[in-house]
């Protein structure tokens, strides 16, 4: 079966940040800690008009500040501007080889490129250096389910909510992989405690929404639809999941590994 490649907006395997506000403005005149300092506080709330200007000041003053290159690379992950992105990340490990912050940022600028096998080779990496890393063992799970490596994703899944209950991305992305590949209760007994969160977001509440469909629950998986949509796109996205449900689990797995909107959402807000 052929399904139409709509994806509801918000849903995806992630990660996430905060931040505080600032009015991003600078001289030209600025060092590279004034000018890294403005960029950094710009990012993390957004900002990315003008995190992008300040992070280049930065460069400026110092074309080898690591922490501006890491940055740049974020903020143009942000953006969607993968190959960019990877560009800093890889300036970055030019000049620290295992460095943890630029092998994760490649690999999620590679997640959202389209190339899992390449991605893993970079968490490989930094897994082997802190096995303990629970923002890697996040991305690996990410690039195991964009290879169908569901059972393999939910492990280290599993072993990064050990290390970090709290930290939300882990959680999401365990009940998505477990929604996914045919384990509808056990995604929401993940998924609906947390959409109720402070911290849930509308990723979260569409992998509810899919994970509420996928087990029948036409009339709730709507409801979460709508918390985040207009009618007409909550209608479509309950068609698809229902489309999705008519699968056997091996065949909706291909079919959302196919849809590049499940996974081009990863690391824009790392």
């Amino acid at each position: 079966m052929k399904l139409a490649p709509f994806f509801g907006a918000g849903m995806a395997f992630f990660v996430a940040a905060c931040g505080l506000d600032v009015d991003g403005s600078a001289g030209k005149g600025d060092s590279y800690e004034a000018a890294l300092r403005r960029a950094e506080e710009a990012r993390q709330v957004g900002d990315l008009d003008s995190a992008l200007p300040l992070y280049g000041r930065a460069l400026q003053a110092n074309p080898d500040g690591v922490e501006a290159k890491l940055g740049l690379g974020q903020s143009y992950l942000a953006l969607g501007a993968a190959p960019e992105a990877a560009a800093q990340f890889r300036d970055v490990l030019g000049q620290r080889r295992n460095d943890s912050a630029a092998l994760r940022g490649l690999a999620g600028a590679l997640i959202v490129m389209g190339q899992p096998a390449m991605a893993e080779r970079q968490l490989d990496i930094a897994l082997t250096s802190n096995a303990n890393d629970y923002r890697a063992l996040n991305a690996m799970g990410v690039v195991l389910d964009m290879q169908g490596r569901h059972a393999e994703a939910q492990a280290r899944y599993g072993r990064g909510i050990e290390l970090a209950p709290e930290y939300l991305p882990l959680r999401s992305n365990l009940g998505l992989s477990l929604a996914i590949s045919g384990q509808e209760q056990a995604s929401l007994a993940q998924l609906v405690p947390l959409a109720g969160l402070s911290g849930a977001d509308s990723r979260v509440r569409q992998n509810l929404a899919l994970a509420y469909a996928l087990a029948g629950d036409f009339e709730k998986s709507l409801q979460m639809c709508r918390r985040d949509m207009d009618e007409r796109t909550a209608q479509q996205s309950l068609l698809y999941f229902m489309q999705l449900r008519a699968l056997p689990p091996a065949a909706r797995s291909a079919e959302i590994r196919n849809n590049p909107s499940f996974f081009s959402q990863y690391g824009r807000r790392g």
